[in-house]
């Protein structure tokens, strides 16, 4: 949960797949793991640009987001 949490949060401006690698703190086989589990969920999306793909938190994404932020927060 904390890392698609993370990943989610690290997407909240797009970023790219190395970014989120390297700031998440995964390996490559984790990285797209998690990046095809939430790329299925859709809460992340990918931009084509011309400088590569770049990910980003989708609406849903950003709602799950809030919604483990108040369990957090509930929990204390």
């Amino acid at each position: 949960m904390e890392i698609i949490a993370q990943m989610l949060s690290l997407a909240l401006e797009d970023t790219k797949k190395t970014r989120l690698m390297y700031q998440a703190n995964l390996s490559y086989s984790q990285l797209i793991y998690y990046m095809n589990f939430l790329l299925d969920k859709e809460f992340l999306k990918v931009k084509n640009g011309i400088q590569g793909n770049r990910y980003c938190t989708t609406e849903k994404g950003r709602e799950f987001l809030e919604s483990i932020d108040n369990v957090i927060i509930q929990a204390r």
